[in-house]
């Protein structure tokens, strides 16, 4: 049975297409604004969040109308020479929430037919969460939401003691904000990195450090999307940085970390609150703090601090589920067979 086959009759919409290209198409941005889109559907959320591959800019249409569309790459692979894998940092956006299900699928269906091995869909500040369905795979995640609304004081206001302790001592030593680009930021944003992959090691919840290679934008500049990367300075000492991506009045938090010195002064609090002061100035209305695991709710997972460290900005806990399709079995075995013999086989 067939993904499309599987779907309800009452949600079912036979007549959705998907018009696929490689090249943003005109009227992108407008586009994102009209269906609620976010980063993740920008070449600058493909930039920063997908593997390498062609992109792929997929429009939705109901008869002649514009109802949604999909941002994602396709790669080859060492079994043929056409784009085979799939790959969507988050699930299709929509002018009509009630369509989410029916374009998911009629997006799977027509990269099935086009040869797809496989289609994951992440869901990166995604506006609904799939329903898992015979045949997909399913990853439950939560991202942390701020709502950018109100003065300076009332964003500090919606923050936990604990964290209004820590913003009101980057204020009384002078801290500053910066924004970074070029080398400088490459190497800020490397360095925090590593600091912050050697304390997620120790506490058992270990990632490797990665910096995606990304062109640098200003938010307040024409530009609909883009990267940032903000930074916080005590003096000429640098305390923390992170890499923010930002589309359709929406942000989102990608990387950072903080340095020894920021470390021990717990700068992370005053960076993130003074980056949803200046995005709010701009008229941008969600600061999203990133994901977890879902498991990061008990007490006693590794990932439980940073749970708590982004519930401490008043964040609203938002559930989110990444699905994926392997459609033809045996050549998906035939990955896995050579890569154990990569990692097993050695020549004498």
């Amino acid at each position: 049975m067939s993904l499309m086959e599987a779907m309800p009759r009452t949600t079912l919409r036979r007549e959705l297409r998907w018009v696929v290209a490689s090249r943003c198409p005109r009227g992108w941005r407008a586009l994102v604004e009209r269906c609620g889109g976010s980063l993740f559907h920008s070449p600058a959320g493909l930039m920063a969040a997908a593997p390498p591959g062609t992109p792929l800019f997929a429009e939705l249409y109901q008869g002649d109308e514009a109802a949604g569309l999909a941002a994602g790459v396709a790669s080859r692979c060492r079994f043929g020479l056409k784009p085979r894998h799939f790959y969507f940092p988050t699930v299709p956006a929509v002018v009509e929430p009630s369509q989410g299900e029916a374009a998911l699928a009629a997006l799977v269906e027509q990269l099935r037919a086009r040869g797809a091995v496989d289609i994951q869909f992440d869901s990166y500040d995604g506006s609904w969460q799939p329903e898992p369905r015979a045949g997909a795979s399913a990853r439950d995640r939560l991202e942390y939401v701020v709502r950018l609304q109100g003065s300076r004081d009332e964003l500090a206001s919606g923050c936990s003691k604990h964290h209004r302790r820590h913003m009101q001592r980057g204020e009384r030593e002078g801290w500053v904000l910066r924004t970074l680009d070029g080398e400088p930021a490459r190497d800020l944003l490397a360095t925090v990195q590593r600091e912050a992959s050697a304390r997620a090691s120790e506490r058992g919840d270990p990632f490797a450090a990665a910096l995606p290679d990304v062109v640098l934008t200003s938010p307040e500049g024409p530009s609909p999307w883009g990267i940032t990367t903000w930074s916080a300075w005590h003096d000429q000492t640098p305390l923390v940085a992170a890499l923010v991506g930002w589309a359709n009045r929406r942000a989102f938090y990608l990387i950072g970390g903080s340095t020894p010195a920021g470390y021990a002064r717990d700068a992370a609090q005053w960076l993130h609150w003074r980056i949803m002061c200046a995005l709010a100035d701009m008229g941008f209305t969600h600061y999203n703090l990133g994901g977890t695991a879902a498991s990061a709710v008990n007490s006693e997972d590794p990932a439980h601090g940073l749970h708590r460290f982004k519930t401490g900005f008043g964040a609203e806990v938002v559930s989110c589920r990444s699905v994926g399709w392997t459609l033809r079995p045996a050549h998906a075995q035939a990955h896995r067979v050579v890569r154990w013999v990569a990692a097993h086989v050695r020549p004498s």
